[in-house]
């Protein structure tokens, strides 16, 4: 007993430690006990009925859109009774203190075809799940938006250095097969863990090895190199990152979708797992962790492109305002704008170079780490909870940490609390409802329902402080409740005779 309370003591501590900023599953569902899809934060939370059934019109889906920087607030101030853009210089904000060192704009879908679960005659529980799963994000360092508001030129006299090495994108479709089981033991320990197999269909990506832009009074310079990655239903693939190649005549992603058959739409194959567990070291506490989607998928019809970028734009040179005018005698824009378009253009040909496509690459999904620590009081009717999302992206770790409160006065009643302390901006909360009436259950949660909104055009309202949305519904089919079972942590005195 004294080994699992010293290692609560330290996932509580980890927990705790967390700092930046990550969106994945629904942190509020850790309240909803009789949500069936609560497994999906960990393999090790078994649910409370002996079997569910979802169907793709009695389904589960789960969406997160946002990014981790911005909300309405930082782009639109009131001042005065007057409403004005922070990049107003009468507005007195800076907007750049309001982006993270990286930031970090992303979507997750996740929509169930097909799931169904029971706990068998061992007391285990086991899961079948068929999920379709979409999972695109950008990344931006701080940098690109220190050039792109302070001008770039903020030394006049030396080189202005900007570090755009964080700049990246990942983007898939793909469909997800997943098996796991779990179980308890001695009403103390809970384990589980999943298995799936993964089919790619689309993928496109960037991930720069260096980027660097340098600027002074005389020249710009990018230099940097990296690798562009793509697949998805394509007849054929570009043979290289050429200008030429992009240009007119050149190719056309268009033509190029193939959805003639079924096999054209399988692009990768892949595999990742889940594990987790939870544990009691005490009467009311419940300690927590899971790694989830620790897996990669083989784009075997897609290509990967190594670039290298070694540029230096040294200014237009002298514009004479005689070169640029019209047989009416007026200036056209338009000779000026295809001037500028072919210098730059020149610049970017002979700076940028590419390997021909190599045919098949890995690419790893988005993991994810998913902590909790609960307390719970008269038999779980109170629940107080403490929630870390982490998930590892381009190389770097976001996370949020989210405070909940539930009431469970009956197993077919759970409704749940919470607030998101890294993203909340003290304006959003969560909440959470878990329903069963009769065979069916509907959960619905969500971690961010803005408190705070803007009218716009007298009529309608806009949330204010609120950086995306990350919400689930569950519609699905359930049967029989868990028979409680005596527990060594609760240990049952015989009655003498």
């Amino acid at each position: 007993m004294k080994r699992v309370k010293s290692f609560g003591l330290i996932c509580l501590f980890g927990l705790l430690s967390l700092t930046a900023s990550a969106q994945s599953e629904v942190a509020t569902t850790n309240l909803l006990y009789n949500a069936p899809y609560r497994h999906f934060i960990n393999p090790a939370f078994e649910p409370i009925t002996e079997g569910y059934l979802y169907l793709p019109a009695l389904s589960h889906i789960s969406l997160y859109a946002g990014n981790n920087s911005l909300s309405l607030s930082n782009l639109v101030i009131n001042q005065g009774g007057t409403s004005m853009w922070t990049l107003n210089p009468n507005s007195g904000v800076n907007l750049l203190d309001a982006f993270r060192q990286s930031t970090l704009i992303n979507t997750n879908l996740n929509i169930a075809l097909l799931g169904f679960g029971w706990r068998t005659s061992h007391g285990g529980y086991l899961h079948f799940n068929l999920n379709e799963r979409v999972d695109a994000g950008v990344s931006m360092p701080k940098d690109l938006f220190r050039f792109a508001l302070g001008g770039g030129m903020t030394n006049l006299e030396g080189a202005n250095d900007f570090n755009l090495k964080a700049l990246g994108v990942q983007a898939s479709l793909y469909s997800e097969l997943a098996v796991g089981y779990s179980r308890t033991e001695a009403e103390i320990w809970t384990w589980g863990f999943k298995v799936k197999a993964l089919a790619g269909h689309a993928f496109v990506g960037l991930k720069n090895n260096e980027l660097m832009l340098n600027m002074s009074p005389d020249e710009w310079a990018l230099h940097g190199n990296g690798a562009i990655r793509m697949a998805g239903p394509l007849k054929t693939y570009p043979t290289n990152l050429d200008a030429a190649t992009f240009g007119e005549g050149g190719y056309n992603f268009q033509e190029n979708l193939a959805f003639t058959d079924v096999k054209s739409y399988f692009n990768g194959y892949g595999a990742a797992i889940d594990a987790g567990f939870q544990v009691k070291p005490v009467k009311y506490v419940t300690l927590s962790l899971a790694f989830t989607d620790i897996g990669a998928i083989y784009w075997l019809n897609g290509r990967q492109y190594n670039y290298n970028v070694d540029g230096t734009f040294s200014g237009m040179g002298q514009l004479n305002y005689s070169d640029y005018v019209g047989p009416d005698g007026k200036f056209d824009g338009q000779m000026l704008g295809d001037t500028v378009k072919a210098r730059l253009q020149n610049v970017y040909e002979n700076a940028l170079t590419s390997e021909e496509g190599k045919k098949g690459f890995f690419a790893p999904i988005t993991m994810k780490l998913n902590v909790g620590a609960e307390v719970n009081l008269v038999n779980d009717i109170i629940g107080l909870g403490i929630y870390s999302k982490t998930m590892y992206y381009n190389s770097r770790f976001y996370e949020e940490v989210t405070f909940g409160a539930a009431v469970r006065p009956a197993s077919w009643f759970n409704f749940g609390v919470s607030y998101s302390f890294l993203n909340g901006k003290w304006s959003n909360i969560g909440a959470g409802l878990g329903l069963r009436l009769g065979p069916f259950i509907i959960s619905v949660a969500a971690d961010y329902v803005p408190l705070t909104y803007a009218a716009y055009d007298g009529k309608y309202c806009i949330p204010y402080k609120t950086q995306g949305i990350n919400a689930e519904l569950g519609l699905g089919i359930v049967w029989g409740w868990k028979q409680k079972k005596p527990s060594l942590a609760e240990p049952t005195i015989a009655p003498k005779n």
